[in-house]
């Protein structure tokens, strides 16, 4: 009779070993794989918040500085403006706020990721539109654009135009398939290719027939109309253009993330871009809403602009807002992006911390991070009218 044998206590311990040995190399695979997955995926978020930036931020770039068929030179306005300088101010299509210290060359810390948006106006160069207080983060520049508002086409307008306190047009500026409409709170535009006078539209009649009425009546505060009367008046067939005044500027998120905001001034103040669906206006003339201004695109550390100046349309230069001593003379604007990943897409210990963005060295806390510097340069077509 033979005697059944065990394993021995070093084959036991042996086989252990080899075990561990081989369930080491299958979570180190495993992680391995989970970082490529993390960096890939992030990548993936990455190119899909640069494509988002571009498609939100270009045509209202692209499109500063028109207000028909007559230059921002030769426009004038009925708006009521408030006692700080930005807000309806169509004297040249593009003004910028370069944070302190920035410009090229320049060092920006990020003592912490998603900080605090500033109150304080002197940490841009020039000061930062006391309107825009508090919006946006201490190191990133901003930018403010005006022109005609994207997705709209100038159409024609019938008989004297601002001989009264209305205006009427041949068809909605919106083209189909769009279904938006004119809302009340808008900034328009009539031009007759010698002169453009910017107003705020009070209301309108005949929103889903071929002829819109746009009334521009006279009303009291900021963001309405000082008279209801053009001076000079408009022959017929002159154009009506919709405008807007956009901001672009790096805020933080009530979820506490970084991101790219953009907001429109309607109604005597910035407003989240859904406001132009809404339109906002009472007996009294155009109101504020409560439209607060939301982030188009979340993840973006920082954002850094030059502005290409030189006379007769051609670039000469590259030079931060601070430097632009005349912004009539600004043909394009080069703007760049510091974008974030999502927490473990990059290795803690490789990962850097300072990045170059338009030649000013922004400075991240070490973290688990992918991050990506995104340049786009955009002309302003209508930078010679």
């Amino acid at each position: 009779m033979r005697l059944t044998r065990g394993f021995t206590l070093v084959e036991l311990m042996i086989a252990i070993a080899i075990g561990l040995i081989l369930l080491a190399g299958v979570v180190t695979v495993l992680v391995a794989q989970r970082q490529v997955y993390s960096t890939a995926s992030a990548q993936a978020s990455i190119q899909n918040t640069e494509n988002a930036i571009a498609a939100m931020v270009t045509p209202s770039i692209r499109g500063a500085g028109f207000a028909g068929c007559g230059a921002f030179s030769h426009t004038g306005t009925i708006i009521n403006t408030s006692s700080t300088p930005l807000p309806y101010n169509f004297t040249a299509p593009v003004f910028g706020f370069d944070a302190s210290g920035s410009g090229s060359g320049g060092s920006v810390t990020l003592a912490s990721l998603n900080a605090a948006n500033d109150g304080n106006t002197g940490d841009w160069s020039p000061a930062l539109d006391a309107t825009l207080a508090g919006l946006t983060e201490k190191g990133s520049d901003v930018i403010a654009v005006g022109g005609e508002l994207p997705g709209t086409i100038p159409v024609a307008t019938t008989g004297n135009a601002g001989n009264s306190a209305q205006l009427t047009i041949q068809s909605q500026p919106f083209p189909p398939p769009s279904t938006a409409t004119v809302q009340p709170g808008m900034i328009g535009a009539v031009s007759d290719c010698s002169k453009s006078i910017a107003f705020v539209i009070f209301s309108q009649s005949g929103a889903n027939s071929n002829t819109l009425v746009v009334h521009h009546d006279q009303g009291s505060g900021t963001g309405s109309n000082k008279q209801a009367q053009f001076a000079p008046n408009f022959p017929s067939a002159a154009q009506f253009v919709l405008m807007q005044q956009e901001v672009f500027y790096v805020g933080n998120s009530a979820g506490g993330q970084s991101g790219l905001y953009g907001a429109v001034m309607m109604c005597g103040s910035w407003q989240s871009l859904s406001v132009l669906s809404t339109g906002c206006s009472n007996a009294g003339g155009p109101k504020n809403s409560s439209t607060a201004p939301q982030p188009l695109v979340p993840g973006v550390d920082n954002m850094q602009i030059l502005y290409g100046i030189g006379p007769g349309g051609v670039t000469q230069q590259w030079v931060p807002a601070s430097l632009v001593s005349d912004w009539t003379q600004v043909n394009a604007v080069r703007m760049g992006f510091l974008i974030e990943g999502s927490i473990g897409s990059a290795n803690y210990d490789s990962n850097p911390t300072a990045w170059n963005v338009l030649g000013a060295t922004v400075n991240v806390p070490r973290d688990t991070r992918l991050r990506h510097v995104y340049v786009m340069t955009i002309s302003l077509r209508n930078a010679t009218l």
